[in-house]
């Protein structure tokens, strides 16, 4: 009955979920990780930018971060950087259109894209990692879950361990729950970078979009969802897409120890986001729910270096640090 008892405590003025997640995202610092970008070329015609920090040839930790996030989100270098520390290699892989480059095809990431993430695993393979672990944040972490349900078997022969973060894991639900009034901040934000980016591939790779819609009837994701995500990806509307593209029904599916950390002040989790009928059923699928954390903070003090989730990433993939 794997429902793990956090002992995760926040700074006692960090209480509040949205100055907790703030402060994190915007004044913890950026640490030096020296990357080696290379890019994957994809059987569809386009492309993912994987950024590599290299110290052991045998062990890899793969990284997807969440939404509108990339290799250089401060919570993928700090994680990259303890394992670093751990001595273990690790790549953290730009989702389609998120490394700097917009993609070539008309689409971008979503959810549900599974497959550019087995693009990934199927390369470090190749490139002769034996012990490979998987570590997803937000979107990352839905897609992450995902990713291993639907391959389930194949992945006991090729993944060793996973952590997903902050995931939403039941994107139907928490899609209500981050167009809330108090999310507002957020989802004004998501929605400018993505209007950038359509501008961006617009300009750049001469695909039409009509970016006036975007003015005209874009206010929510939902709406992001239903008029470009949704049609881009060959799903008939956002309800099927968010029900396809959400891990929640298929937890029970995954054949390899993963643990879901998911603090319960997170904004933008809804209640279906803490499973835990599912961790309680299963023998490898945990879940951690600490009391506070905010979304993809954690942190553990005021001088905002370090965080609760890159410990317990470290101990849940069973990687030792060494400095």
């Amino acid at each position: 009955m794997p429902v793990i008892e956090s002992n995760y405590r926040h700074p006692r003025l960090l209480k509040n979920p949205h100055l907790h997640t703030v402060l994190s995202a915007v004044l913890r610092k950026k640490p030096q990780v020296a990357y080696v970008r290379e890019r994957l070329e994809l059987p569809d015609g386009d492309f993912i930018d994987l950024d590599w920090s290299v110290k052991d040839k045998r062990r890899l930790v793969i990284l997807a971060h969440g939404m509108e996030g990339s290799s250089k989100s401060k919570y993928i270098l700090h994680t990259v950087q303890a394992i670093n520390n751990a001595g273990v290699s690790a790549v953290a892989w730009n989702m389609r259109g998120c490394s700097g480059d917009i993609n070539r095809k008309l689409h971008f990431y979503h959810s549900g894209k599974t497959e550019d993430l087995a693009a990934v695993v199927d390369h470090a393979r190749q490139l002769g990692f034996r012990k490979i672990y998987l570590v997803g944040f937000s979107l990352g972490g839905n897609l992450t879950l995902l990713y291993l349900a639907r391959a389930a078997e194949k992945i006991r022969r090729e993944i060793q361990r996973a952590v997903a973060i902050c995931a939403p894991v039941d994107l139907v639900t928490s899609q209500d729950q981050i167009e809330r009034k108090e999310n507002r901040l957020y989802l004004k934000r998501f929605l400018r970078d993505f209007h950038k980016k359509f501008e961006r591939k617009r300009q750049h790779r001469k695909i039409y979009i009509d970016t006036q819609k975007f003015h005209r009837r874009i206010r929510t994701l939902a709406d992001l969802d239903a008029h470009y995500t949704a049609p881009w990806n060959g799903f008939p509307n956002e309800k099927e897409y968010y029900r396809s593209a959400s891990s929640l029904p298929l937890l029970q599916q995954i054949r390899i120890p993963t643990l879901l950390l998911n603090p319960k002040d997170d904004t933008f989790l809804s209640e279906n986001c803490y499973p835990v009928a599912e961790a309680k059923n299963s023998n490898l699928f945990h879940l951690e729910m600490p009391e506070t954390g905010g979304h993809c903070a954690m942190l553990t003090n005021y001088r905002l270096r370090e965080s609760y989730m890159e410990r317990r990433i470290l101990e849940f993939l069973q990687l030792n640090p060494t400095g």
